[in-house]
């Protein structure tokens, strides 16, 4: 039996309704054909960076989506554009799958969360190629949220900072068009090709059929013009120029392959530098983590030392750019965290 389209009454905006597409759509005949655009199921829209994805894809839902109001923010991490679907008068429930006790992501707690969630509501869900779902968890989790009729919303912003492969970070989307799901997916370019000042970002639509997409597309680019006109075009002609080119497309993924080189290795050392400090507890959870970002697994109240006692700024949760530690800074931080460690262990006896 077919998937029911979340899209069905979406129409075509009216402006981008060619003469071709519209005589097309108005003829009866059974063995019609439509040869003026690609049969594939997959389209996009260039946005202001993600945060535009999440506006433009947060409008469109507000408006077509009519089985639920409801969107649950699903991350490793507490993330801002929840505040972009509030604004706009969803309700919003925010869920981590960071276990602070056992200091890793936990897939079963991302299940728990599919399993009680209400039907028809939209998931926004970031990071979870690194939650590290077995096989059968990932079917088990698609075989909810397709009972539930959930929508998915995934953000993949530094793809191929986690692992290096462009291809494995994204297996999982793969997983989702094989199983007859429309989503829609926010990308951020800016960080992996470097231009920080150029906030290119893309919202990409899935669809069931070619003609499902054209209409969605459709609607999204007229709120793309009312919210932005155009978005700017340097960072996107930059990075067109890079992925049209195989042999700069060669030296940009040797490029990413050794910027999550670097990262890995500052983990180690700071792991290893805690280590010999005689730093309480374990520490292997700095290197089981992917990408840039990830926590220490401190407590508020070691948190809270770092940054009165040794001046230290970091987020409350303990979650920290690990790129920000060079061999200048390395041993102050790692002597200050095994300082902030023994300063509370001591305080509890």
């Amino acid at each position: 039996m077919p998937s029911l389209s979340v899209f069905t009454d979406v129409p075509l905006a009216q402006k981008l309704e060619g003469s071709l597409l519209k005589t097309y759509k108005q003829d009866d005949h059974p063995n019609k054909m439509f040869l003026a655009y690609s049969g594939r199921c997959v389209g996009g829209v260039h946005t202001v960076g993600d945060s535009g994805a999440f506006q433009l894809g947060a409008q469109f839902l507000k408006t077509w989506y009519r089985d639920s109001q409801i969107v649950y923010i699903i991350s490793s991490q507490k993330e801002s554009y929840g505040l972009i679907f509030q604004d706009l008068g969803f309700s919003v429930y925010e869920c981590s799958f960071w276990d602070s006790t056992k200091l890793c992501l936990d897939p079963s707690m991302l299940l728990d969360v599919v399993e009680q969630a209400p039907r028809g509501c939209v998931f926004v869900m970031g990071n979870v190629a690194n939650c590290k779902l077995s096989q059968s968890q990932w079917i088990k989790l698609m075989s909810m949220m397709k009972s539930k009729r959930i929508f998915p919303f995934f953000d993949i912003p530094c793809q191929g900072l986690s692992t290096g492969d462009l291809e494995e970070e994204t297996r999982f989307l793969k997983y989702f068009v094989s199983r007859g799901f429309e989503f829609f997916c926010s990308q951020s370019l800016s960080k992996i090709f470097g231009i920080y000042d150029e906030g290119v970002g893309i919202l990409v639509v899935v669809a069931l059929s070619n003609e499902l997409l054209l209409c969605v597309l459709s609607q999204l680019m007229n709120y793309a013009r009312a919210l932005w006109l155009s978005p700017p075009s340097t960072g996107a002609r930059i990075i067109t120029s890079i992925l049209c080119n195989p042999a700069l497309q060669g030296e940009w993924k040797q490029s990413l392959e050794g910027v999550v080189d670097n990262i890995m290795l500052i983990k180690e050392k700071v792991k290893e530098k805690l280590r010999l400090l005689g730093t309480p507890g374990s520490w292997d959870h700095i290197t089981e983590q992917k990408g840039s970002h990830s926590y220490l697994g401190l407590s508020s109240q070691q948190v809270e030392y770092l940054v009165k006692k040794k001046h230290i700024y970091i987020p409350r949760n303990g979650r920290i750019n690990f790129t920000c530690i060079n061999a200048c800074n390395i041993d102050y931080i790692t002597q200050s965290i095994s300082e902030a460690v023994l300063f509370t262990k001591d305080s509890k006896k």
